[in-house]
């Protein structure tokens, strides 16, 4: 398949449309049959990669006491075979409870209306990590031609929130893998991405994983070498083993130049300059109490304030 099949939004709102009218009947619709479990295949396109052995038991478990109340849903592939198309948390626990046939709605579909359901439906749920989804949603652009914005419609999502999203496929593999199986989250993974040297990166994420630190300390980190270009030693913050990991980080001190340039700013334009960073990169930020004071400090610098 190609990117050549812009505009499929629309059509796939009319294909979904169908889909989920489907799954709002009842088990004692016509449209629904139990099909062996033996005879269905697992879908290709399925974007989850990671399925929680715990709650896959306690799903079977609800299975074995109440059935399959959603069917899942298939399509033919001939010869008395099926392929999976939504549904694949719900066959696996029917197959660990030990059922032999589950309820399914049939449906004659093409390979793109298969892979379009399977990754919108997916992308649904709430239990799929950031990049499995972050791949989805790739997938999906990569496929039918989507842009941002027609794929956030798609799967009831903000365009920032896809967007975001997909940036988390550009972290190192190591970094992905460990948001794919919940050593770390999402957010962590954009704190690291904000650091953009790689040495520091891999350093950055060494730290979250080795000492389990927080969203918020990873990005304080990210910031310090963001004003630093380089990250704080075990000195300069709390994270190392055994370490508190609470508290501010601090910031390196003002090089005395600037210090010195600080406080000579103040005194000749008469309102209060704070300077941070280094003599290479760093902010002058000028502050005043009353309009007076801003007018004297636009007249010194020859301006006029209307």
């Amino acid at each position: 398949m190609t990117s050549g099949n812009r505009g499929l939004g629309r059509g796939l709102d009319a294909l979904l449309g169908g889909v989920r009218e489907d799954e709002k009947k009842t088990s004692d619709s016509a449209e629904v049959r139990m099909i062996s479990v033996e005879n269905i295949t697992p879908n290709p396109h399925q974007p989850r990669r990671e399925f929680s052995e715990e709650a896959l038991i306690e799903l079977a478990a609800s299975i074995k006491a109440r059935g399959v109340l959603q069917p899942i849903l298939i399509r033919p592939l001939g010869a008395g075979k099926y392929e999976l198309v939504a549904g694949e948390r719900r066959l696996r626990a029917s197959k660990l409870s030990g059922l032999t046939e589950i309820p399914t709605l049939v449906r004659e579909m093409s390979d793109q209306e298969s892979l379009a359901i399977a990754l919108i439906e997916n992308l649904q749920r709430e239990d799929l990590n950031a990049v499995e989804e972050a791949f989805g949603y790739q997938r999906l652009q990569q496929e039918f031609g989507l842009s941002q914005e027609e794929l956030a419609r798609q799967v009831g999502k903000s365009r920032s929130a896809v967007a975001n999203c997909l940036r988390l496929l550009n972290l190192p593999d190591a970094v992905q893998k460990d948001i794919q199986q919940n050593t770390i989250t999402a957010g962590h993974g954009r704190a690291i991405m904000s650091v953009t040297d790689p040495e520091p990166q891999a350093e950055l994420h060494r730290r979250i994983s080795g000492n389990g630190l927080t969203v918020r300390q990873a990005e304080a980190l990210a910031s310090f070498w963001k004003q630093n270009g380089r990250l704080p030693g075990a000195e300069e913050v709390g994270t190392g083993p055994g370490s508190s990991k609470g508290g501010k980080i601090p910031a390196r001190p003002l090089d005395p130049r600037l210090k010195g340039l600080e406080s000579s700013l103040s005194e000749e334009l008469g309102v209060k300059v704070k300077i941070s960073g280094s003599p290479e990169n760093g902010k002058v930020t000028v502050s005043y109490k009353d309009e007076d004071s801003l007018r004297s400090f636009v007249e010194k610098l020859g301006l006029e304030f209307a």
